[in-house]
């Protein structure tokens, strides 16, 4: 019933019932028109033809050879076809002698002295009385017979017809929405080489929409791709000078008495070579490349594993990891890239929070980290997730700027979401795995 509805409401269906709307309201106007100038031609004939009877029975202007015309026809006339009856000075004469509505030409049902049906009835006042003269009206019964005929085999059929053919075409323009809200939905998700299928048919508005989308897509595929291509290259140009760099210190720091110095520097190299590695993994991860790799993976396990992992280092600084499970789901992803989501999740917490408890939950399919600390303000929850971006408060301590990125990026890549809540105190950041599986895709230019 809801899909039903659903296709009710789409754009070319709902055009299709308003226009079968119209054209069926159009041809009913058309059709009473027609029905009413036929009945009134009929009505003004047969007033022409009664006319014609009164004058030929009226034709002496006395009354009492008005009163003997009008009983020598009436004896010959059957009253279920003609009515005759002259109300004059010697009393009521005719074959339906019956009460008679007021008015000079009506249509009246007349239902006594052996007469039953619809009249045509015109009255005139002639020679001290009024003279009267109906006559059946069949003619009216059938002629609204066949317009009800006309109207029952023709416009219902008609309208029948060209709603069907309405449906049909709307369900060829919904299978093109969907196809197009279907491409739309996986370039929003990140698919860049997502096209619209070949339309069939002659080319419409839609084919040129799709178009439109088609080319919009490759250009916004080609400058996305060209930004990863110089930022990759920039990652290993100045990759390995840089780790150079950091041998070349790591040397002199076993040579030269001045080794504090030295310490600082090489850390500071190192914190850069950490951020250009993090900043090329982003870079791939977009790209899509390790969707290749993608294989079962039992949630529950890998937090385990993690948790067993961080429970040292969470004791170090006065942290209590606390692991929970519900039900944890198997998923098709990259095993390493998940695990990296959960050690970043669970470093944020160890090194923005005080010593507490950091709880580590996996419910289903979806994992979430969640601490008593200072939390990050609503106003910055998008900005945190852009990369190098920094809280004030954090840029004393060590770190990129780019975990949160990078979580969000693999949760992305795996068709999940990354959300930021308060956990009143402190900050629950969530991430939505799908249990269905992901569709893998390889990209000929990884």
């Amino acid at each position: 019933m809801s899909r039903w509805r659903d296709f009710a409401r789409m754009t070319p269906m709902r055009l299709t019932l308003r226009l079968v709307a119209l054209f069926t309201a159009v041809s009913l106007i058309a059709f009473a028109a027609t029905w009413w100038l036929a009945d009134r031609a009929l009505l003004d004939a047969t007033e022409a033809t009664l006319e014609s009877q009164i004058d030929e029975l009226s034709a002496s202007g006395r009354a009492s050879d008005i009163a003997a015309a009008v009983k020598a026809a009436a004896a010959r006339a059957d009253p279920d076809d003609l009515i005759l009856r002259y109300d004059g000075p010697g009393g009521v004469v005719g074959n339906y002698p019956g009460p008679l509505p007021d008015g000079e030409l009506v249509k009246a049902a007349l239902r006594s002295h052996d007469v039953d049906g619809n009249f045509v009835l015109l009255a005139k006042d002639v020679a001290d009385g009024r003279l009267v003269v109906g006559q059946d009206a069949d003619p009216f019964d059938e002629l609204r017979e066949v317009f009800l005929r006309v109207l029952t085999f023709t416009l219902l059929p008609t309208a029948f017809l060209v709603l069907a053919g309405g449906v049909a075409i709307a369900l060829r323009s919904a299978r093109r929405l969907r196809a197009i809200e279907g491409t739309l939905a996986r370039l929003a998700a990140g698919d860049l080489t997502a096209r619209l299928p070949p339309m069939p048919g002659a080319p419409d508005d839609l084919t040129r929409v799709g178009a439109g989308i088609d080319r919009l897509a490759a250009a916004q595929e080609a400058n996305v791709s060209a930004l990863r291509q110089v930022s990759a290259d920039i990652a290993h140009d100045l990759k390995t000078p840089i780790q150079r760099l950091s041998v070349l210190l790591g040397q002199a720091r076993a040579q030269a008495p001045q080794m504090e110095l030295l310490d600082r520097t090489g850390a500071e190299v190192d914190g850069i070579v950490a951020t250009f590695h993090a900043l090329l993994r982003i870079a791939q991860i977009e790209g899509g490349s390790p969707r290749a790799r993608f294989a079962q993976v039992d949630l529950g396990a890998l937090a385990e594993t993690m948790a067993e992992l961080y429970i040292p280092a969470a004791e170090e600084t006065g942290h209590a990891l606390i692991l929970s499970m519900h039900d944890a789901a198997t998923i098709n992803g990259d095993r390493t890239l998940l695990g990296q989501v959960i050690a970043n999740l669970i470093e944020n917490a160890l090194r923005h929070t005080p010593p507490g408890p950091v709880a580590l939950t996996v419910d289903g399919a979806t994992i979430t980290v969640a601490d008593h600390g200072p939390g990050i303000p609503h106003a910055e929850r998008t900005a945190v997730l852009r990369r190098l971006y920094r809280l004030d408060r954090s840029r004393s301590t060590p770190g990129s700027g780019l975990g949160l990125s990078l979580v969000e990026a693999i949760a992305k890549l795996h068709g999940g979401s990354l959300e930021l809540t308060d956990n009143a105190p402190g900050l629950r950041v969530t991430v939505r795995l799908p249990i269905r599986p992901i569709r893998s895709t390889v990209r000929l230019d990884d």
